[in-house]
This record gives C-alpha cells, structure tokens and sequence, in this order.
C-alpha cells in the first residue's frame, strides 16, 4: 500500500525508505524531523509524539494464532489470551514494541510471562522459523502475512490460523509522520493523496488482490465506513 500511496503522489512528497525496528522506528521519528512511518496503529499515546492520517493506508483482518497444522488439536476453535494454560508460559511468539491493538496490548504488558519476546531486524521471520521448529506454539500475526513471509523466505510448513476472542473485527493501519512544523506538511500532503478517487480505488484492488475471500468478506464493511462519506 505504501507503494500505492507513491503512485499517485503527484509529486507532493518524495521519501527515501529505511528498514528500522519498531523500537527504534519511534524513538528516531521525531529525531529526523522529516520522517514518515506506514501501517501504524493509532493510539493516545502514538498521537502524542506521532501525527496520524486520517484515513487508514492499510484495513488488516483480525488478528489470529498461528499454530502448526500438526499441532492444531493441541487448541480450542477460539482461544482466549484471558485465560491461557500455564503449558503456553514463554511459548507465545510476539515481536517487542509492537502494538497487538486494543484488546490484546494490556494482556502482554499485564502477563509477560506467557509470551517469547523477540527484538531486532525480522523478528516476525524469525519468529516463523522458530514455530516451524517447534520451539515456540504460536505466534500472534495475521493469516495472510504469514502466508506472504513464508513465500518470500523459503518456509515449507502447513499452518493455522486460529481466532482470538475479543479480537474478531478488523484492524486499521495508518500513516504517521514526525510532530513537526515538516511532519504536518508531510501528513497533509498524504491525506490529500489518499482522498483522491484514484486512490481510493487503488487502495480496494490492492487489498481484494491479497486476501482470500474469508478476509474480503470481513473487511468490506471497513471499506464502506472508511469511505462513507467519499
């Protein structure tokens, strides 16, 4: 989608990528003044150093638990990281500093013990490898990504992606840019490209062009709010 913004920018803004960490994403934004970071979620807490989109660059499925196919027994048909079996401590793969949303995010901070915390460049590749090897049971991330990461690495293994109560609606993704005197120039600029019908078409084929016809169905209605007033 970043990719897509860039299609249709009419020349309002230019940006030279950079691959960085999660950590390390945040604490350089506002230090490079000039600087833009993509498929963030929006929180109180991002707004204060962070300015946001308006609109969503990305509209991503629910989140799932991705387990091995093989081990797929192993779990119940909704799991509910509320009430985890102490077998799962230190086996639930997730990536440090990133937001799981909502319902999830005040789960790992209030029980770290339950979860595998992985820091640097690929974590969630990392991650995968780890759960085809058995030496973690899930990891928390969405069905078609995983689907995506293993194409891309050489990773040869069936995988299932299990619902999580509390999480079963989409999730929204944004653009945000440096708190600063550029930043705001910066986020203007992209609202107004992605206000464009051009976009706004771009944006629905790109996201039907991904995703199986379970996660077109669940995300249609965001599409429609997102919209709405287009």
């Amino acid at each position: 989608m970043f990719a897509v913004l860039l299609d249709h920018r009419d020349n309002l803004f230019n940006f030279t990528q950079q691959q960085a960490s999660y950590s390390r994403s945040w604490s350089d934004l506002n230090k490079l003044g000039n600087a833009c970071m993509y498929n963030k979620f929006k929180s109180a807490e991002r707004e204060q150093v962070s300015y946001f989109s308006q609109k969503p660059i990305t509209v991503y499925p629910p989140l799932r638990f991705i387990v091995l196919k093989k081990n797929l027994h192993l779990f119940p048909n909704i799991i509910d990281f509320k009430h985890l079996p102490p077998s799962m401590k230190g086996n639930v793969g997730v990536v440090t500093a990133r937001s799981y949303g909502d319902n999830l995010n005040p789960i790992i901070a209030e029980h770290p013990e339950y979860f595998y915390f992985r820091s640097g460049m690929n974590s969630t590749n990392k991650l995968l490898e780890m759960l085809a090897k058995d030496r973690v049971v899930g990891i928390l991330e969405y069905s078609a990504e995983v689907g995506f990461i293993k194409q891309k690495i050489g990773l040869e293994f069936e995988h299932y992606a299990i619902p999580i109560k509390g999480v079963l609606q989409p999730s929204y993704g944004y653009m945000a840019c440096s708190k600063t005197p550029t930043g705001r120039q910066l986020i203007d600029s992209i609202d107004a490209v992605m206000s464009k019908p051009s976009f706004i078409q771009a944006f629905i084929d790109e996201h039907n062009r991904n995703l199986d016809e379970d996660e077109k169905a669940l995300i249609k209605p965001a599409f429609d709010k997102i919209f709405k007033s287009e």
